[in-house]
């Protein structure tokens, strides 16, 4: 299977786990009061479209992992040690495949209102329908929700705490990178703003870290691969890299480049780069071909 079919496939799979997370959600707020129903709708709405090239990335993360501890990925009978009781390894790592989905939807909810931005998806920004205030709210429960999801998983305790703690570590890294985001254009201004390195920054922390590199190690760390691991150093080495690279081809697409040839050639060198560095991640052939795959799929797509 290439990397364009395990993206549509894993794509519906975390969908209808997404589905049955939000309705569980929904079910609880109904009960909660009724006059929030339409907020819970509108961080419900906002979930709907989009790739899912995030929550994708964590089960890829989980599979590479997997591959290389032991082989707990190579038989469905068999469990990682990682998850306790019964529940199927899929089932519980598509949860948290939708719950990094969540996430991703909250942090839009609040770069929409900071950006002005009236539509998302075709659709009116969560802010121009319900309000900026009651969008704020909303985005804050659509950034916990993921730390319940986790918290309830059937992993194991020592696993959730790891997950969780690099899962917070992340959100602080994309906030950084928003700060210096918004504050770009005053920095530009000043002769003495360091334009380039602000740049890199922002592509590296906003970005790459949360984009590819986030979800592959959130993903690694459930399966029990741990932080001194050569193998998770080449995750990180490679998800941010190609999270570069991404971020370069939003910004052609997006036409916010000088040159489009200038900018093309510099997202191509980090492609270059995180290929490299796929020998240190895995040795298993499948997977090194997804990975080139993804390397080639994130810069070369039209959106």
């Amino acid at each position: 299977m290439g990397f364009e079919s395990y993206l549509e496939v894993n794509a519906q799979k975390i969908d209808e786990k997404l589905e049955e997370i939000l309705s569980e959600f929904l079910s609880e707020v109904k009960k909660t009061n009724i006059k929030l129903l339409p907020f819970a709708l509108g961080l419900i709405n906002s979930c709907k479209g989009g790739k899912r090239i995030r929550g994708v990335l964590v089960k890829l993360g989980y599979e590479i992992a997997g591959s290389h501890l032991g082989g707990v990925m190579a038989s469905a009978s068999l469990q990682p040690a990682t998850i306790r009781g019964e529940k199927s390894q899929s089932s519980e790592i598509l949860k948290i495949s939708a719950a990094y989905e969540i996430l991703h939807t909250a942090l839009l909810i609040h770069d929409d209102i900071m950006d002005q931005s009236p539509l998302r998806r075709g659709r009116p920004s969560l802010y121009k329908a319900l309000g900026t205030a009651q969008a704020i709210s909303v985005g804050d429960i659509g950034l916990y929700l993921p730390i319940k999801i986790i918290s309830a998983s059937n992993f194991t305790s020592e696993i959730k705490i790891k997950a969780l703690n690099f899962l917070a570590q992340t959100v602080i890294n994309t906030g950084w990178g928003q700060c210096l985001d918004v504050a770009q254009a005053e920095l530009t201004s000043k002769e003495s703003g360091p334009t380039f390195e602000v740049s890199q920054f922002i592509n590296l922390y906003k970005t790459a870290k949360y984009t590819i590199a986030g979800p592959l190690i959130l993903g690694a760390i459930l399966a029990g691969m741990g932080p001194t691991s050569p193998r998770l150093r080449g995750i990180k080495e490679f998800g941010e890299n190609l999270g570069i690279a991404f971020q370069i081809q939003d910004d052609i697409l997006d036409k916010e480049v000088v040159s489009v040839d200038v900018a093309r050639t510099k997202a191509l060198e980090y492609v270059s780069r995180a290929k490299g560095i796929i020998p240190k991640i895995t040795s298993d052939k499948r997977m090194v071909r997804l990975l080139q795959e993804m390397a080639d799929y994130l810069v070369e797509r039209s959106k």
